[in-house]
C-alpha cells in the first residue's frame, strides 16, 4: 500500500465517520442511511447544503431529518468500508424513524467491491432488518445517482463504475423492492443527464441536493403536509 493509499485508508476509516445525529423529540423523522452521497461530501459536508437539509425545510417542522451518511460505505459486509461493521449503523436502527431512505451502492459498484448475487442478497437482508424493527417503520430504498465523468480529470473519480450502477444495481434494487414489497425512489433516472448536478460527477452539488431534495419530497407524497 502506498502512502497515499495509507492516508486515503486512514481518512475513511477513522476521520471520515460523523457524529450521530441529535434527535428532537416529539416530531416525527426520516432516517438517511448511506455513503458520502448522502453524508453530503459535494458541498463539504456543510448541513445547511445538503439533500437532507433541503428536505426538512419541504416536509416542514413536525419533521426532522437524520442523516446517517458515511463516507466511503459498502452495502456488503465483504467490501472495503461496510456499513454495517460502523457505530452509527446500530444506532440508525435504535433512532425509531418513522421512514428509512436506505440508498447504498456506489462504493459496491467498484471493481474490488463488486459481487452482483453478494449485493442482491446483502440488501434483501439489510432492508428486512429496517422493515422489522418494532416500530414498523415506512421503508424506501433509492437507486444511487447517475455518475459522470469530473470535468478537471476526464473520468469517473473513486474506481466509481456507472455501467456496474446502471446495469446491475439499479435493476437489483427495483427487484429487491418488488420482493419486499418497499417504495423505490429512482435517483439514478432522475439524475440522468444532470451532469451540472455535481461537484465531481459523483457527489450532488448544492444545486443538485436542491433538485434531489424536491424530488424525494414528491415521492414522499404528503407526509410533510
Amino acid at each position: 500500500m502506498s502512502f497515499r493509499d495509507k492516508i486515503d485508508h486512514f481518512v475513511l476509516k477513522y476521520l471520515a465517520v460523523p457524529p450521530a445525529p441529535r434527535i428532537k423529540y416529539g416530531i416525527k423523522h426520516v432516517a438517511c442511511i448511506g455513503d458520502s452521497i448522502t453524508f453530503g461530501a459535494g458541498v463539504g459536508g456543510v448541513k445547511r447544503r445538503t439533500w437532507e437539509h433541503f428536505l426538512n425545510e419541504r416536509l416542514g417542522a413536525g419533521w426532522q431529518v437524520l442523516n446517517y451518511g458515511i463516507s466511503g460505505r459498502t452495502l456488503r459486509d465483504e467490501g472495503d468500508y461496510p456499513y454495517r461493521a460502523e457505530k452509527l449503523y446500530g444506532v440508525s436502527k435504535a433512532c425509531g424513524a418513522d421512514i428509512f431512505l436506505i440508498m447504498l451502492g456506489t462504493n459496491d459498484s467498484k471493481p474490488y467491491n463488486w459481487q452482483r448475487e453478494g449485493y442482491e442478497r446483502s440488501l434483501r437482508a439489510f432492508a428486512g432488518e429496517y422493515r422489522a424493527l418494532p416500530n414498523a417503520p415506512r421503508v424506501i430504498l433509492m437507486t444511487p445517482p447517475s455518475c459522470f465523468p469530473d470535468k478537471k480529470i476526464g473520468f469517473i473519480p473513486f474506481d466509481i463504475s456507472a455501467e456496474v450502477i446502471d446495469r446491475d444495481i439499479v435493476p437489483i434494487v427495483k427487484s429487491v423492492a418488488s420482493e419486499l414489497g418497499l417504495q423505490v425512489i429512482d435517483l439514478n433516472a432522475f439524475t440522468a443527464g444532470h451532469a451540472e448536478w455535481f461537484s465531481d460527477g459523483v457527489h450532488p452539488n448544492e444545486v443538485g441536493n436542491r433538485a434531489i431534495a424536491e424530488f424525494i419530497a414528491g415521492a414522499l407524497g404528503e407526509v410533510g403536509r
